[in-house]
């Protein structure tokens, strides 16, 4: 299911990751699900409504794409769904393949040319969806090969227009629809699977023209990541859940509500920012990381031993437990610290032996 991915890494140039577009041999392991669907008898259909339901937010810093992908019956695919892109970015979009015309839908939406593997339009709105809120995507037919993808949230109500792109079809064909979650900070070549936040989805049954509704044929998961990811068939569609034994992607706040931030390789305290420079994720493996694979590393065992933002490499140093609200680092035995309890912007982080005080109390990403 490369081919769905691949495509699918074609809508993060709206945020300037160019390096999606590489070649795989150049790319770092993430998590990755699908589900296959057929329908039976159709030739066709002239409209199909998608459901997604993004049941557990990742977290901020996150870059996660739920997405539906779907054919015509000439011409090249077509994919709608919605992203979590880091800081409080959220992003809604509709995609045809090799397509040369598009218009914008409802005020606030956009569309634009994307390119790399191929050409295409894509049309996309920014809409801040709500974890636990089920989304109907409803791509249909509006004449001369135009099709037009609007957006309802069937929990708390609304309504957009993405917008609409000309295909080469007038028809959706009923075959090769899959649905997916992609990791696409996998174009990065230090991205591993342990930095990537847990996320959990579920997916209903398109349905097409009439009610005609569509049959799972088939799941999978991507293979470097496969022991992070699985695809639970339930009634009405699946729930495809990632990251599984990591955390969410968030901040580690401590004394004062300052954060566990980096500075030129140091770790130190700052200004809490929810971006994907300034937030961790509590990895399956015991090590607490940021995108594209740096560690929180202690420097050395004894008290006062500075704490770094290093390359991860999963020795003992890096290594922490959670326990009673301190982070506990199994080299040295001893806690994170706010040295002093001074909460400025910028004081060196260490380990220290561990007392419980307020300078040893951190509120880290949740793991589900």
């Amino acid at each position: 299911m490369r081919l769905a991915v691949r495509i699918a890494a074609a809508t993060t140039l709206v945020l300037g990751t160019v390096a999606a577009l590489q070649t795989p041999s150049y790319a770092g392991d993430t998590p990755g699900t699908y589900t296959n669907y057929s329908f039976s008898g159709s030739p066709g259909f002239s409209g199909v409504d998608y459901t997604i339901t993004p049941e557990l937010d990742p977290g901020f810093g996150s870059n996660v794409f739920w997405s539906n992908q779907f054919g015509f019956t000439q011409g090249n695919g077509a994919y709608t769904g919605l992203q979590s892109n880091g800081g409080s970015e959220r992003l809604f979009l509709f995609s045809v393949w090799d397509a040369t015309e598009a218009k914008a839908g409802t005020s606030g939406s956009y569309c634009l040319d994307f390119g790399g593997e191929g050409v295409g339009k894509s049309c996309r709105m920014r809409h801040n969806w709500t974890a636990g809120h089920t989304y109907r995507f409803r791509v249909a037919h509006e004449g001369e090969r135009w099709f037009g993808v609007t957006v309802t949230d069937l929990s708390g109500g609304g309504s957009f227009k993405l917008g609409s792109i000309r295909a080469g079809s007038d028809r959706l064909s009923p075959n090769g629809m899959v649905n997916w979650a992609e990791y696409f900070e996998w174009s990065n070549p230090d991205s591993s699977c342990h930095d990537q936040p847990y996320s959990r989805a579920r997916f209903g049954l398109p349905v097409g023209d009439g009610g005609v509704r569509a049959a799972i044929s088939g799941t999978s998961v991507s293979s470097g990541c496969a022991a992070f990811s699985t695809v639970t068939r339930v009634s009405g569609g699946s729930v495809q859940t990632n990251g599984i034994g990591n955390s969410v992607r968030g901040t580690i706040k401590g004394l004062g509500g300052k954060c566990v931030v980096p500075s030129a390789g140091r770790a130190v305290l700052g200004t809490c920012a929810e971006t994907r420079d300034t937030t961790w994720v509590l990895a399956r493996d015991d090590t607490i990381r940021m995108a594209y694979g740096r560690c929180l590393t202690a420097s050395g065992t004894g008290d006062l031993a500075k704490v770094a933002v290093s390359d991860c490499t999963g020795a003992a140093a890096q290594k922490w437990t959670v326990d009673a609200g301190r982070l506990r680092n199994t080299a040295a035995g001893r806690c994170l610290d706010v040295a002093d309890s001074n909460a400025s912007d910028g004081v060196q982080l260490i380990v220290y032996g561990c007392h419980g005080g307020a300078n040893q109390r951190w509120t880290v990403p949740a793991k589900p």
